[in-house]
């Protein structure tokens, strides 16, 4: 004769609750082998305890009571596709879970980048080294600094979003190096957020836009705290500096900003960088 067990027996063999296997048995899924008509106490065979394993197997895996019920039921060759199924839903959360991670080490040092920007010396030029990045840029022919990039934004972050990815919110904008006499003359030819390394974007993804690396080398560079009121007197002070040394560089101004808070509600408050490859001498 087969030895049955009590549910308390069961739930400590299996290590499963009691409150658990009175759920199984009220929706079906695993019910005990006779209850006595009398006290109502549930008692099982040991022979169940292999289908109890199933079941947490498939709960592991996150699968749906209801969905485990269903699966119970199916012979081995019908239970193949559902395992197939499984195995490329975990592969895919598995790619997410990289992505993300790749995104936080992204930020990480986007932030350790920013740390570094907030020590150094407010409208001194400086030169640095700047890692390389690949970048996302927007053309644009009328957006000054007096303009709102945060629109033009809007374009870039619908791109990523539909490669099921995710717009950098930290961004930058570009225009020629030259002797400018007002602000409103500097016209950013593109605005541009960092990629990740390998995101899935065709060369040439619209006729506005393109995917670009900015190289690494030494820049020179000149921070402040954003202000349309101040912003030419910095980017001339960077000016006067390159040609009063002779300094070699590729032409194209990168402006970088980075906020200090994140307080959507309160005053805007950005410390941004300008910074130029200088040329790399023979």
């Amino acid at each position: 004769m087969r030895k049955l067990y009590s549910i308390g027996e069961v739930a400590k063999l299996n290590n499963v609750s009691i409150e658990t296997l009175r759920y199984y048995d009220r929706i079906g899924l695993f019910t005990p082998a006779s209850v006595d008509p009398t006290t109502h106490y549930r008692y099982y065979h040991e022979k169940q305890f292999f289908y109890l394993d199933i079941i947490k197997y498939l709960k592991y895996i996150d699968t749906p009571l209801y969905q485990i019920k269903e699966i119970m039921k199916k012979d081995v060759a019908e239970m193949l596709p559902f395992f197939e199924e499984q195995t490329e839903k975990i592969d895919k959360e598995i790619a997410q879970l990289r992505h993300a991670q790749k995104i936080l080490d992204h930020r990480k040092n986007q932030i350790k980048e920013q740390n570094m920007l907030v020590k150094q010396p407010r409208g001194k030029v400086y030169s640095r080294f700047v890692e390389g990045e690949e970048q996302l840029h927007l053309f644009t022919d009328d957006l000054t600094p007096y303009g709102n990039p945060d629109v033009y934004m809007r374009d870039l972050a619908l791109l990523l979003e539909t490669k099921e990815s995710v717009v950098d919110n930290f961004y930058g904008c570009v225009y020629e190096l030259k002797n400018y006499q007002a602000t409103e003359e500097i016209i950013y030819s593109s605005i541009y957020t960092s990629l990740l390394k390998d995101t899935p974007l065709p060369e040439q993804p619209t006729k506005k836009t393109s995917k670009k690396y900015m190289p690494e080398g030494q820049y020179i560079c000149i921070c402040f705290k954003w202000s349309e009121a101040c912003y030419l007197a910095y980017y001339k002070k960077l000016y006067d500096y390159i040609k009063q040394h002779h300094i070699s560089t590729e032409g194209m101004v990168f402006e970088f900003s980075l906020p200090n808070r994140y307080f959507s509600y309160e005053e805007d408050d950005f410390i941004t960088e300008l910074r130029i490859k200088m040329k790399e001498e023979n």
